[in-house]
């Protein structure tokens, strides 16, 4: 068999593979080290999170006011004050009635006799203007009063009243019905502004100062002329009690649907006879020009509210005035009545008119 390569032939060769070996070898050497320099040099790669794309909210439908949160809480306590001595602390005196009535304030009336109004109730009436009939605004404690006109009917024109008799006649059949203010106004002219008393003490003197009071002086002649009060009185405390007073023309008072005082100056404006020889009569009050009359005895209870109407009256003109007092089974002095404690302002005016009803007023 013919050999294909010969000893020359096969040195040749094998030099061949032995560099060909050795140029693999440098070649894996040198990749190895240029891979392995570039893996120290590199700088490591950071990684972000892909961005979301995030659905557009809402706006709130109402919106929380911070200030308005922050203010609930409560603010620091300020620093406690150390006194060494606190004998020697002079702190000055608040003059302030804790003694308030509930029932007294604003209201259809209220309760209280004598007293003296400080402080809040005091404060409540400043702004009002007292005059002879009451306040000009509604004040605490106090009856709500009208002044009707017996010789205009409710449109103004005359009324056939023109003599004494028939307007005593139209008080008498007020007093002995149903006593309401629209009774008065839907038949007879009256004065628009309202006054508001507690006590009825009007010294003896002209009767313009009826309209002056009410504001309509020159609109309302001083003549034939009614002032009606009505309200709820709550007394301060238990009592036994009965009015009693005097007026020119007529003073009535009705308590729970009931006539329990006439002091008028005649037998003739209401079934309440005020010439019983069996009810004790003491001499003229006040200035007055009739004698003093005395109510029936009556129970009261504190806390009771009761529906008080006062009716006044001057029938022929010319001088008015009237007292309403009270005397209690304990104590029978004769005391100024009023459905609430009097104001400074009060008992001032009040003593102006007449020794005997500062005296009231004790």
């Amino acid at each position: 068999m013919k050999q294909f390569f010969g000893k020359k032939s096969r040195s040749t060769l094998a030099l061949v593979i032995m560099v060909s070996l050795i140029l693999h070898i440098v070649a894996v050497v040198i990749f190895g080290t240029i891979k392995l320099v570039s893996s120290v040099l590199r700088e490591p790669e950071i990684f972000e999170p892909a961005t979301l794309d995030v659905a557009p909210q809402k706006e709130p439908e109402y919106q929380v006011n911070i200030q308005q949160r922050n203010q609930s809480t409560p603010p620091p306590r300020p620093p406690a004050i150390v006194v060494n001595n606190p004998s020697e602390l002079n702190i000055p005196s608040l003059d302030i009635d804790v003694n308030i009535d509930s029932s007294s304030v604003y209201g259809r009336g209220g309760g209280g006799f004598g007293g003296g109004l400080s402080g809040v109730r005091e404060m409540a009436i400043s702004d009002l203007k007292l005059t002879d009939f009451g306040y000009s605004g509604r004040a605490p404690g106090t009856l709500e009063g009208t002044l009707i006109d017996l010789k205009r009917d409710k449109n103004g024109d005359p009324t056939n009243l023109n003599g004494m008799s028939q307007r005593v006649d139209a008080i008498r059949d007020f007093t002995d019905g149903t006593w309401t203010a629209s009774r008065w106004t839907n038949k007879f002219y009256s004065a628009e502004n309202k006054l508001y008393a507690s006590y009825w003490i009007i010294g003896m003197g002209s009767a313009s100062k009826a309209p002056r009071s009410f504001g309509v002086e020159g609109e309302i002649e001083p003549s034939g002329i009614v002032a009606y009060y009505e309200g709820s009185y709550v007394p301060q405390k238990d009592m036994r009690m009965r009015f009693c007073g005097a007026a020119d023309d007529a003073i009535i008072v009705r308590l729970n649907s009931r006539i329990v005082f006439d002091g008028s100056r005649s037998n003739e404006y209401s079934k309440y006879d005020v010439t019983d020889d069996d009810r004790p009569y003491a001499p003229p009050i006040a200035g007055m020009n009739t004698k003093t009359a005395f109510g029936d005895w009556i129970s009261l209870e504190r806390g009771e509210s009761y529906d008080l109407k006062i009716l006044l009256a001057e029938v022929p003109g010319g001088s008015f005035g009237c007292m309403l007092y009270y005397q209690t089974k304990e104590d029978e002095t004769m005391r100024v009545f009023s459905t609430k404690p009097f104001t400074t302002e009060e008992k001032k005016m009040l003593r102006d008119i007449h020794p005997d009803v500062a005296k009231g007023l004790e």
